[in-house]
């Protein structure tokens, strides 16, 4: 289990990559789509296509439950669905798991998360084929958009190699 020290902490919420409102139009390009968070799958699904890999935990803003449109919307997603824990602050086993097994089939699935999906984001980069958009989402800003390459990659394992393990 990878733990997130809280002095590490800031530097998750600080990007340097535009923040997008909705979807943006070239996502409808890539072989691989991977969403973190519940309101960026929705979009992306809504306005894009399915994911590839959707990471949800059924809430927004940390403890305010989908409404009943949204869930519906959620429940649309994924072929294969799986379901793990995942405490705050943390990339539990159990999801680092479900990441890895995901990205090695060719099924859309959805893993739905009890607890927190934040820091899902870095395993993803971590994991996922070079070329593959990562989208995760930024309470009350919108929604980033990462293209996996080798500097993301590196980026993304160095922080994971600085939490406790």
């Amino acid at each position: 289990m990878y733990i997130l020290k809280s002095e590490m902490a800031y530097e998750l919420k600080d990007t340097n990559d535009e923040i997008y409102l909705d979807a943006p139009e070239f996502l409808k390009n890539s072989k691989y789509i991977a969403t973190v968070g519940d309101i960026c799958t929705i979009k992306v699904f809504e306005q894009i296509r399915e994911p590839n890999l959707a990471i949800v935990d059924l809430k927004t803003k940390r403890n305010t439950p989908l409404d009943s449109n949204q869930l519906r919307i959620i429940n649309k997603i994924g072929d294969d669905n799986i379901e793990v824990e995942n405490p705050a602050g943390t990339i539990s086993k159990s999801l680092w798991k479900a990441i890895k097994s995901t990205l090695a089939i060719r099924k859309n699935t959805k893993i739905t998360v009890r607890g927190e999906e934040d820091l899902a984001t870095l395993a993803v980069i971590s994991m996922a084929p070079e070329g593959a958009k990562v989208i995760y989402g930024m309470p009350d800003r919108g929604m980033v958009v990462v293209d996996v390459n080798q500097q993301t990659k590196t980026r993304a394992n160095n922080f994971l190699k600085r939490m406790l393990v």
